[in-house]
């Protein structure tokens, strides 16, 4: 359990972007104020034929 994760999503604002939902949730999170200096972000892609990629990054 992550205690004080926060989950962002776009995909009901912008509906499915594809290859953009990753950087436009960054883009939206941060232009809300949400993102810190210090934060990790867990990234989690997933497409058809079952392809998925993850990546953790430092704020």
């Amino acid at each position: 359990a992550l205690p004080h994760a926060t989950m962002h999503q776009t995909l009901t604002t912008y509906a499915n972007t594809g290859a953009a939902s990753i950087p436009l949730t960054l883009d939206t999170a941060h232009r809300n104020h949400t993102l810190h200096p210090g934060d990790l972000i867990l990234l989690a892609g997933f497409g058809g034929g079952m392809a998925a990629g993850l990546a953790l990054i430092e704020w």
